[in-house]
């Protein structure tokens, strides 16, 4: 077979552009990389012989880059340095030349995967897991051993976790029977089986008590419905909604629409939406929660909701095809889900709300930072808890398959997810870029606490509600982790599965094929 490949028309869905962080740390690849050495680190030796897969896999990773890749330019050097012919590792390579200066990764995000089956079905919301989702905290300075504990944030409904009675604050003690730690914490995400003995911190004397209780877990297949809690409050004569959403996914739009209408019939005003857990999620979720929470003026209006910035190659196209680089709010909404095509309308639902309180933190990614900088230019939000992550860009979920035409089998699995845009809201800002949404007031998330979330005592709702005029008898107050047990419970850095931060958008065939096209004419 020719080692020319030919390109192929893709298909309205054989591709779909999104945000998102991966589990792997950049510098994890190569910290010693620098331009001097970029021959040595980007190419193998010319002697050494590469399989046919690692040879199509480097045309194609190289080839992506070189034509959607947001910063193409700015890597062009390291492009023309990866040989091909000789280079044995495609995936490494990719990652070492996204876009960096220095030592220092802008890009964090882009990837070449030869599993791109677990990737897809990752995105779209059904994965294997016992439905938990954790804080992991190392105790190692109070005793003479390591020790990690696992804290539960929450668990989606009907999963192994929510079955066998796990709840926010529910602390992991050990694992298999033996102490958690650096060697085997991340058993707390990829195992199929485990058992966990349980704790709960005493709000009193700060200190873990054991429950004296065991749990064995299986995980499932299963889909995590985002909607986790959503309430009412009222208070001083008013009425404040509350979201708990963690993923911008497809299955979950009818159901927000139809918390969106109870708000509205209840005369809700105000909504407290929190996203601390959100890690992103697809355009058009972001696009018709943007349409029940914007001022209905700028919804019946069509006002500009977003807008996107490509690299040179694709802004000219675009320039030169006419094609709107602006999203507006709108009422109809048409999508793909599971192979079906959904239709849905909000246009009896749009709240009109006159403030959103915006619960954030580390977790709350991509398209969470894209709504709530989205609707800036058109509602008061105040933003509570912690820095967001800075996820700004827009990338492109491209399998191999679908890409070319005749495809050859060692290839039937690749796929890339490169970064191919920057999105601004109508005022063109990118209000977290570089390094995230800044909260108007910082409160910690601190699930050691015994307080549910929408229970109006757990800090960051409390503090929303307060914002919001709801007064607290402070006999009762709920409470905090003092400063002195700061250091006590340090939190370390989450793991996530590498769709995290995702922003999912449809890229339209024709743009697939005629910058394919130019490229190759090139």
């Amino acid at each position: 077979m020719s080692k020319k490949l030919s390109w192929v028309l893709l298909t309205l869905l054989g591709s779909v552009a999104f945000t998102g962080c991966t589990d792997e740390d950049p510098q994890d690849n190569d910290s010693s990389l620098n331009h001097s050495d970029n021959e040595e680190n980007t190419n193998s030796d010319s002697s050494q012989s590469i399989s046919t897969e690692t040879y199509y896999a480097n045309m194609f990773g190289k080839e992506i880059l070189e034509t959607y890749y947001l910063w193409n330019e700015e890597i062009r050097d390291d492009l023309n340095q990866w040989n091909i012919e000789t280079n044995n590792d495609p995936i490494g390579t990719f990652s070492r030349i996204r876009y960096h200066e220095g030592e220092k990764y802008i890009d964090k995000w882009s990837m070449l995967t030869n599993d791109m089956t677990s990737l897809t079905n990752n995105m779209n919301g059904t994965t294997t897991s016992f439905g938990w989702n954790l804080t992991i905290y190392n105790m190692s300075s109070t005793v003479n051993r390591e020790q990690y504990i696992g804290v539960v944030n929450f668990v989606y409904k009907d999963s192994p976790a929510a079955k066998a009675g796990l709840k926010r604050g529910d602390i992991l003690l050990t694992l298999d029977g033996k102490i958690i730690n650096s060697e085997n914490y991340m058993n707390l995400y990829s195992n199929s089986t485990l058992t966990v003995t349980l704790g709960l911190l005493d709000p009193e004397s700060y200190t873990i008590q054991d429950q004296n209780k065991e749990v064995s877990l299986t995980a499932v297949s299963m889909y995590e419905n985002p909607v986790i809690c959503d309430s009412i409050y009222e208070f001083n004569g008013k009425k404040v909604g509350y979201l708990a959403y963690t993923s911008f996914d497809f299955a979950s739009i009818p159901q927000v629409i139809e918390i969106s209408r109870k708000f509205k019939a209840e005369q809700v005003k105000e909504l407290i939406l929190d996203l601390r857990y959100n890690t992103g999620g697809y355009v058009t979720t972001e696009q018709v929660l943007a349409s029940l929470f914007a001022p209905q003026a700028a919804v019946t209006n069509k006002e500009v909701f977003e807008k996107e910035v490509y690299n040179k190659a694709l802004t000219q196209y675009y320039q030169e095809k006419g094609i709107n680089l602006e999203s507006h709010f709108e009422t109809d909404f048409e999508y793909q889900d599971q192979g079906q095509t959904v239709k849905v309308n909000t246009k009896d639902a749009n709240i009109d709300l006159e403030k959103i309180y915006g619960l954030i933190g580390s977790r709350s990614a991509s398209a969470s930072e894209a709504l709530l900088g989205g609707l800036m230019p058109y509602t008061q939000i105040e933003l509570i808890g912690s820095q967001t992550q800075g996820k700004y860009c827009t990338g492109s979920l491209i399998s191999a398959k679908d890409f070319y035409i005749n495809t050859p089998a060692e290839l039937n699995n690749w796929g890339t997810y490169v970064m191919i845009n920057i999105y601004q809201n109508a005022r063109g800002e990118t209000p977290c870029m570089p390094d995230g949404l800044i909260p108007d007031i910082a409160v910690d998330d601190t699930p050691l606490l015994p307080y549910a979330i929408g229970d109006v005592n757990e800090p960051l709702l409390k503090q929303a509600l307060i914002e919001a005029g709801r007064t607290y008898d402070e006999s009762s107050t709920s409470r905090t982790l003092s400063r002195s047990m700061v250091p006590k419970f340090r939190k370390l850095p989450q793991a996530e599965n590498r769709t995290f931060g995702k922003r999912i958008l449809t890229l339209p065939s024709t743009v697939i094929r005629d910058m394919l096209i130019k490229a190759e004419a090139q």
